[in-house]
């Protein structure tokens, strides 16, 4: 017989001995000759054997199976992306193609990588855009003295070559000077 859930009597009694704590029964012959359930507490190691690791396994499982999923639906995303169609895959495939494809971008990303420029390498840069652009308003202007625009030219070059001569020492005065002598204070 089945109850509305379509659950038969063993199972409810099985449901409701897990939940009790008490374990498993044994059957015995009373007097008589009808049978008799003796029940025995349930150990921890038991209850955890038989109730928990399984609940605690199905819901690693759907924990991996739910993150193969959205694996695998950006896998699918980027590939058609790049022109590639998949129609099924499975969680070994999926895995083996999103180790392909990070590696593909890993090597994307190492050839692209280029050293990004220092503080001293813009001002160089700044610097020579302004001694040119100053060179070049001299020659548009007109009556200026060459011997002028040649001094002022000069006086620019030597100017830039001094700062990156002392550049390297300023810069590590200033953190001498700017490190803090006792401890640092922290609100934690």
């Amino acid at each position: 017989m089945k109850d509305a859930h379509g659950r038969g009597f063993r199972e409810h009694v099985n449901k409701d001995v897990a939940a009790s704590g008490i374990a498993r029964g044994q059957l015995r012959r009373a007097g008589g000759g009808k049978m008799a359930c003796e029940l025995e507490p349930m150990s921890r190691t038991y209850q955890y054997r038989k109730v928990m690791k399984p609940m605690l396994e199905r819901k690693r499982r759907a924990r991996i199976n739910k993150c193969l999923d959205e694996l695998k639906d950006l896998m699918v995303n980027a590939l058609q992306s790049e022109g590639e169609s998949i129609a099924k895959l499975e969680k070994a495939d999926v895995l083996e193609l999103t180790v392909t494809h990070l590696k593909k971008l890993q090597r994307r990303n190492q050839l692209a990588i280029q050293p990004l420029p220092s503080h001293q390498d813009k001002f160089r840069e700044g610097y020579s855009h302004c001694a040119s652009e100053v060179s070049r308003c001299l020659a548009s202007v007109q009556g200026v003295d060459v011997t002028l625009g040649t001094k002022l030219m000069t006086h620019l070059g030597i100017s830039l070559t001094n700062y990156e001569k002392r550049a390297p020492l300023t810069i590590l005065g200033l953190l001498t000077i700017a490190a803090p002598s006792g401890p640092m204070w922290r609100p934690w």
